[in-house]
């Protein structure tokens, strides 16, 4: 006696295969995300001494600020997994996270002296990640028109 439906493979449930990319996008904004939470922790807790700038920086933020931070890290988290899962849905949470960053940098800058707070090299560092970001939209935005056949 059976009990439901034969199990049958449908061309949909069969695992495609991953290009090496995706993998390395998936983990990078894993330990993106998990290095911002423990920096976050670190800072709060009072483990990590700050000079003056930054001293005066972390206690003018918000909660609209903290909020404008998870979103934006929850959208490129959510981006990473729809990435992962070839769906063509990531290139639009990685443009919404990167325009949302780049809107609350201009904010934090006019507002917090948030570059007083990082400093040159802090700068030189958050210009990076955003070639990173720009590359990583740029490779979803092209996956999705040269593999419209493999994505969903």
């Amino acid at each position: 006696m059976t009990i439901g439906p034969p199990l049958t493979e449908s061309p949909c449930d069969i695992p495609m295969k991953r290009p090496t990319i995706v993998w390395s996008i998936c983990i990078f904004y894993l330990i993106s995300a998990g290095w911002t939470l423990l920096s976050y922790l670190l800072i709060y807790l009072r483990l990590i001494p700050l000079n003056e700038a930054q001293e005066a920086y972390f206690r003018s933020l918000t909660i609209f600020d903290n909020g404008s931070t998870v979103v934006i890290a929850a959208s490129n988290l959510v981006g990473a997994i729809l990435l992962f899962r070839l769906k063509k849905e990531a290139f639009q949470f990685f443009v919404a996270a990167f325009v949302v960053g780049l809107a609350l940098t201009g904010y934090q800058i006019v507002a917090k002296n948030w570059l007083g707070a990082i400093g040159g090299p802090g700068f030189v560092g958050t210009v990076f990640g955003w070639g990173i970001s720009v590359a990583i939209i740029i490779y979803s935005k092209r996956l999705t028109t040269s593999r419209p056949n493999e994505l969903k």
